[in-house]
């Protein structure tokens, strides 16, 4: 099952990504390469001492010499070997320690990143695919990439180096027995290789299974939410059948890999065995002929135990290295992701007179080439106006409001602010100018001054001015909320929840805290009723005043105190006005209000509302 290969995806080779990851290292933590030596030359050696320490005692033993001197030998030999141990295994420690560090750090600059990326590409399938794989393969613990690479490269130069040493040990037993062991060692190298590129085959299968398993086990079967829905409308059957499915799948994939599996051991064990039946064979006639004596024998028995060891250690780098190197691929993708210019311009906004006008100047924007959303779109606001964007969803509110925040590009035209081109600031400058509050509510598991804020140092007197004017300051002082109350319960059993209509005033005094010169509000009350979107309404319009302020919404209770409305629709302007005079044109607005009111005719308050 072949996965579709995104336009971004780029490909390295192992070296290369080795290289990526390594400079990282020697620019970040020096001495963490110095440490990966120390790790590497005392890691080698220490089996090189194993094998010599056993030859040592049986030559004392069969020397005669006394017992005083084996046992001074022996200690001063053991205790080599010990500090030897002890060297390559702090060095791996600390090694790791550093490597969980530089993890946490790449992690963080995933999401800095983000930040960078033009938000437009952010929403495409694409990239939100490439992110979450980029995060999969820094964020899996020791079975990420990154430790894949790292301990991989290590463990790969370590074992080549002893497999080296155990050779070396070896020819001077038998050169021809030396080349032997290597033709058979390159003979298990060769059906390992044939096996990690077959496994390899169940990659791309095993990367949409644990997606769709962790969808339906996670976000359809371990999703509080849809429990409900899920109860309603007796899903539990459906869910069980795809569950089986999936299990079913598992089992049969899990299968095909442990045949092959069992295939290529089978086949490296008989390599094994026949080595080493050969190499005991002619260790034994050796020592019958006395050309080799006691302690050779322990020596080279060894050696020839740990090339075995050795040739699977090597198989299992080797394999981490092919896995780890196109699981790195999608990191780097990510990373050279092409960034928006956030330096566009020097102005600042302090240059632009307060309250300022906004103006769209014959713009243009689609999300494909089929069709445009706005198009040759011109649209004047006056400083201090209160305009209220008003339309049939998909009429190009949000598109609108992600242009004029700076969120989009358009594909033609420009968009004054104050009567200065917006690309003319940098992009920190421009988003300092919107206090804005959009569709979906974002609140953070965090406390409610940082919240509220989005600072760690902030004004807490003016942080309750915030709430006071929301008419929230009130109720939390009831139920004891301070401004180090958690949100949730994700990072305290005692955190607090709000309702639909604390949210949005909530969001209210977060915007009336960062009292940007324009506010815009990307339909906030959307799931609120008719009476409480109204509340909220008349609140936003009252801390709107000397400020210009941009109200959008498919429902029309908004429109009563604009200053005008312009009606959206067909990538353009259908019709623009105070709310009585399109009443008067009988026009599309006209229809859509008496629509919309006509469904609260019976409820005098929500009647009121319209």
């Amino acid at each position: 099952m072949k996965q579709a290969e995104s336009r971004y995806e780029k490909h390295y080779n192992i070296f290369q990504n080795i290289g990526y990851y390594f400079g990282y290292y020697r620019r970040s933590v020096p001495v963490f390469l110095w440490l990966c030596l120390v790790e590497i030359v005392f890691g080698a050696v220490s089996p090189l001492f194993g094998i010599y320490l056993p030859k040592l005692a049986v030559d004392l033993v069969t020397s005669g010499v006394t017992m005083q001197r084996i046992w001074l030998t022996i200690g001063i030999f053991g205790g080599l070997l010990l500090c030897v141990r002890v060297a390559a295994t702090a060095s791996e420690r600390g090694k790791y320690y550093l490597y969980n560090t530089r993890r946490n750090e790449l992690l963080a600059k995933i999401f800095l990143k983000t930040l960078r990326i033009p938000y437009r590409h952010m929403e495409e399938g694409e990239t939100k695919e490439l992110y979450w794989k980029a995060i999969r393969i820094v964020n899996q613990g020791d079975w990420c990439a990154l430790h894949k690479l790292t301990y991989g490269t290590i463990s790969m130069i370590q074992n080549v180096l002893s497999f080296f040493l155990y050779s070396t040990v070896l020819s001077f037993l038998n050169p021809f027995m030396a080349a032997l062991l290597m033709l058979l060692a390159l003979a298990q190298y060769a059906i390992n290789i044939r096996k990690i590129k077959y496994m390899e085959r169940f990659r791309d299968e095993d990367a949409e299974l644990g997606k769709k398993k962790s969808y339906l086990f996670y976000s359809a079967m371990g999703n509080q939410n849809a429990a409900k829905d899920i109860r309603i409308f007796g899903m539990q059957r459906w869910l069980n059948k795809e569950k089986d499915i999936l299990l079913d799948w598992t089992k049969k994939l899990a299968q095909k890999k442990n045949r092959a599996e069992y295939l290529y051991w089978q086949l490296g064990s008989l390599l094994n065995l026949g080595r080493d039946i050969f190499a005991y064979g002619y260790l034994l006639r050796e020592v019958l002929e006395g050309t080799v004596n006691p302690g050779e024998f322990v020596l080279y028995f060894g050696a020839i135990t740990g090339f075995s060891g050795f040739v699977g250690s090597i198989m299992n780098s080797l394999a981490n290295l092919r896995g780890g190197s196109l699981e790195t691929n999608y990191y780097r993708s990510y990373m050279e992701l092409p960034e928006e210019d956030r330096k566009t311009g020097q102005r600042h906004i302090s240059e632009l007179p307060q309250p300022m006008s906004i103006e769209f100047r014959n713009v243009s924007f689609s999300y494909d080439k089929s069709a445009k959303i706005l198009d040759h779109f011109n649209l004047k606001i006056n400083a201090g106006e209160k305009l209220a964007l008003v339309g049939v969803n998909g009429a190009g509110k949000t598109t609108f409001v992600k242009l004029l925040t700076g969120m989009y590009e358009p594909d033609e035209g420009s968009i004054l602010i104050g009567g200065v081109d917006r690309n003319e600031f940098p992009r920190e400058e421009l988003y300092r100018l919107f206090s804005a509050v959009f569709q979906e509510p974002f609140l953070l598991p965090v406390t409610v001054g940082e919240n509220l804020t989005f600072e760690a140092q902030y004004d807490s007197q003016r942080a309750w001015k915030a709430l006071e004017d929301a008419d929230l300051a009130e109720r939390f002082r009831e139920k004891g909320v301070t401004m180090d109350t958690f949100f949730y319960t994700d990072m305290d059993e005692s955190g607090m929840e709000l309702s639909g209509g604390e949210t949005q005033r909530f969001l209210l005094a977060r915007a009336l805290y960062k009292d940007g010169p324009v506010l815009v509000l990307d339909e906030p009350t959307a799931a609120l009723d008719p009476i409480s979107e109204s509340e909220i309404y008349d609140k936003y319009a009252r801390y709107s005043e000397n400020k210009t302020a941009i109200f959008i919404s498919h429902r029309l209770a908004s429109t009563r105190f604009s200053d005008r409305i312009v009606l959206l629709g067909e990538g353009g302007i259908l019709e623009e006005g105070s709310h009585q005079e399109l009443m008067e044109k009988k026009g599309t607005y006209a229809e859509m209000f008496q629509v919309q009111s006509r469904y609260y005719a019976g409820n005098k308050l929500e009647k009121e509302v319209f």
